[in-house]
């Protein structure tokens, strides 16, 4: 069994560009400019996004806009279908926690659930540099030590669940803070022998009990509801396993309250609300929006809310993220069987700088492989591709694996998905500074909300669980 963060990474077709009314679609080219009024724009399409745009309409009964940037909804739920068995290829977000209303928004669809689904693998480590077949297992043995570490650990994180879970609205400053959260992760397994438990954490998370992040760090993305779920075995996915179906169905009943292929190209944020200006990226066709609420559900990072004229209390509390470098892909290739994942470890001696590193999984289909490649820089998606090529032409130089059926190596980048994003990476010291109060007194300051995986544990179920403690408060005074 392999499992990593990304498999539970949060997570429909292209339509006809709609400008923007709520009782008529009116055909794009027909049209300049309209102003519409509503209660609240959504900006982002990913889980959040469209749990909270469909939540508000239909629960609420509020008009809405909910504007993404891509041609489809689902943020990191990337699903690859295959022109010749015409299977689905999730490369992106791979299981769903069983946490508050997770399956009840799949329900609402009438979307059949199941047991999460995992393919057996051989697993096989490989010298990037040499394309070499090294001595070492992958992934380590679970053990009876190692879930006993775990159940250790899960009753030490769970008094603090009402800190962490579904967010941080009543997370403490300075020394009310659990010294233990402080304390370098490292530091914390060694104070409560978890030791064992290293290879559930890498192989759920993808994190290491050396890591010397605050333990909240580890917490954040291996919480009681995730512990929970490897322990009593309650992931799930929908059935069949096709993780676009969700979004595809939320994008069918949003209908013209959805807006792909656009962005926001110019706001003001006044003391009445938000005007915005949308412009469709294929058109060019603007369109002008009034709002009396900005709920942004995409990542808060100073050039992705630029736009929105950002005042000093929001770039003092933005500016402090961290950034990180991630694709997922599918790779279509004839060098490594199927039912085998594959590794690429650069051995103790090497003297390899590649400024890269990326593993291969197998996910059910015939000569298609998953791929999580995480790089030290920003790279294109072209970029990314030349690389994950050039590290199959080594493999098969080295002679890990010679071609199947024919004689000729083939690999192939045949989907990619940028998930590189701003994370957590404050200090100690800014953490007790009040760095989690300051980001939560920026929630509904200038009429603008936020959620997300930067304001909660970056995991879809828990993700909408905490939109649903941001709704109400959205909504006060409405």
């Amino acid at each position: 069994m392999h499992i990593s963060k990304s498999w539970l990474w949060t997570g429909c077709v292209p339509i006809i560009f709609q400008v923007l009314t709520f009782s008529r679609v009116i055909v794009a080219e027909q049209i300049s400019h309209l102003v519409a009024d509503i209660d609240i724009a959504i900006i982002g399409g990913g889980a959040s996004g469209t749990y909270a745009a469909v939540r508000l309409r239909e629960d609420y009964g509020k008009k809405v806009i909910l504007i993404e940037k891509e041609n489809v909804l689902g943020g990191h739920a990337n699903t690859y279908s295959d022109s010749n068995t015409k299977g689905a290829f999730n490369y992106g977000v791979q299981s769903y926690i069983d946490y508050k209303g997770a399956k009840a928004f799949f329900q609402r669809f009438g979307i059949p659930l199941q047991p999460n689904v995992l393919f057996d693998s051989n697993y096989i480590s490989v010298d990037p540099s040499t394309g070499a077949i090294l001595p070492v297992p992958v992934p380590p043995l679970i053990s009876n030590a190692s879930i006993a570490a775990l159940q250790k650990y899960y009753a030490l994180i769970v008094p603090w669940n009402d800190i962490t879970l579904p967010g941080y609205w009543n997370f403490p400053a300075g020394d009310q803070i659990p010294a233990d959260l402080l304390l370098p992760f490292v530091d914390f397994v060694a104070k409560y022998g978890l030791e064992d438990m290293a290879p559930i954490l890498s192989i759920v998370s993808g994190q290491s009990i050396s890591t010397r992040n605050p333990t909240l760090y580890v917490v954040r993305n291996f919480g009681g509801p995730v512990v929970e779920g490897f322990l009593n075995n309650s992931f799930f996915d929908p059935n069949p396993f096709d993780l676009s179906i969700l979004y595809s169905d939320a994008a069918r009943l949003l209908g013209s309250d959805l807006v792909l292929n656009s962005t926001v190209v110019s706001s003001k944020r006044h003391d009445h609300g938000i005007s915005l200006v949308v412009e469709d990226s294929r058109t060019g066709i603007q369109t002008h929006l009034n709002a009396k609420r900005l709920l942004i559900a995409s990542q808060p990072s100073l050039d992705n809310l630029a736009v929105f004229g950002l005042d000093e209390q929001e770039k003092a509390v933005f500016s402090t993220w961290s950034y990180g470098t991630v694709y997922t892909a599918v790779l279509k290739t004839n060098l490594v069987p199927d039912n085998t994942s594959v590794t690429f470890t650069t051995p103790a001696n090497s003297t390899s700088t590649k400024p890269y590193n990326f593993s291969i999984t197998w996910n059910g289909i015939s000569e298609y492989f998953w791929l999580i490649f995480g790089a030290q820089k920003n790279l294109s998606d072209n970029q990314v591709k030349e690389a994950i090529v050039s590290e199959m032409t080594t493999l098969y130089e080295g002679g890990a694996f010679p071609p199947i059926g024919s004689s000729r190596p083939s690999s192939e980048v045949v989907a990619i998905s940028n998930h590189s994003s701003v994370t957590w990476g404050q200090s100690v010291e800014q953490l007790k500074a009040g760095f989690v109060q300051d980001l939560y007194a920026l929630q509904g300051h200038k009429h603008t909300w936020y959620t997300g995986g930067l304001w909660c544990p970056d995991y879809s179920s828990n993700v909408w669980a905490f939109t649903d403690t941001v709704i109400p408060r959205l909504l006060e005074n409405l």
